[in-house]
């Protein structure tokens, strides 16, 4: 089987499992109250989505899997994050095996959105599983230095179901699931647990990084 054939299989499994964990949305009865729009709000397309504490409610199956599918496969961010370390590996013909030229460079593609599908579905299915929630959370401090220490920490925290700050769990798991499902496809010198580990550390760093523009970026409501 070819390279984007496995990726392309390893997706929809990813994307079936984050579904099946969603489980049944309950229907919504008529004299239910309808959700406010500003429940959820994102400082532009590009950072994602963001809540501020008082804003903060448990989240439905289907606002989950729109949340999911939303971050993960259609907006921008999604493309970009890949296709830039598929260029950097490209100019460093890592790995060499894959070669040159547009199919050298779809090939190092499919391996980073893979990785990363498989990394958001993880997340995804285990925070619906355990209730935790999956949007950044702004800081209710001042101060541009408290500020960018709580964009860090909250790379590794998020809230559960009852509003309370706990590890992350599945996000930091799903970083290293990516990498080491990902190592299965790669060819022999590039799929040790040590490359592994490091790929999902540097992952991570990035990602905190990309919390500081959430946490300052420009607010706009959904």
């Amino acid at each position: 089987m070819s390279l984007k054939s496995k990726c392309f299989s390893t997706l929809l499994l990813c994307v079936s499992l984050a579904r099946a964990q969603e489980g049944p949305v309950a229907p919504v009865a008529a004299t239910d109250p309808v959700s406010k729009p500003e429940a959820i709000v994102r400082p532009g397309t590009l950072w994602g989505t963001v809540i501020t504490r008082d804003q903060f409610k448990p989240l439905t199956g289907s606002e989950r899997w729109g949340l999911y599918w939303r971050q993960s496969y259609w907006r921008p961010a999604a493309f970009f994050s890949n296709a830039g370390p598929a260029l950097g590996a490209h100019l460093n013909n890592e790995p060499p095996q894959w070669g040159q030229g547009m199919e050298g460079y779809s090939k190092r593609f499919a391996n980073r959105f893979a990785r990363s599908a498989i990394r958001d579905s993880v997340s995804a299915g285990g925070s619906a599983a355990l209730g935790y929630e999956v949007r950044y959370v702004k800081c209710e401090c001042k101060g541009f230095l408290p500020r960018v220490g709580h964009s860090i920490a909250w790379n590794f925290l998020t809230l559960n179901r009852n509003g309370k700050a706990v590890l992350n769990v599945p996000r930091v798991g799903g970083f290293f699931a990516g990498e080491f499902i990902g190592n299965t496809w790669m060819p022999a010198g590039y799929n040790s647990a040590s490359d592994a580990m490091r790929s999902g550390a540097i992952q991570l760093g990035f990602t905190s990084v990309f919390n500081v523009f959430r946490e300052f970026g420009p607010w706009k409501k959904k």
